[in-house]
């Protein structure tokens, strides 16, 4: 799904170099006056990022776990004759 999104977006400013130009200067015009704020946005936006990978890779243990699961209760099923 981000993967999507991400592809649209590079996508859209490879064919809309104007907006890839306004939005480079904007965003380095404010690293430029207000640094403080920005680094803050960046770490923030790194820290979510770490948070979002965890809560991914987390879910994806306990949806691997449960399939385990579920083969060992009909692998134990057939074991039984049932």
């Amino acid at each position: 799904m981000l993967d999507e999104y991400l592809q649209n977006t590079l996508f859209f400013l490879q064919t809309n170099q104007t907006a890839a130009i306004v939005i480079g200067v904007a965003v380095v015009a404010l690293f430029y006056f207000k640094t403080k704020e920005m680094f803050k946005l960046v770490a923030f936006c790194f820290f979510m990022a770490i948070v979002f990978y965890l809560i991914t890779l987390l879910a994806g243990t306990l949806n691997t776990g449960a399939k385990q699961k579920d083969q060992m209760i009909y692998k134990s099923k057939e074991a039984l004759g049932e």
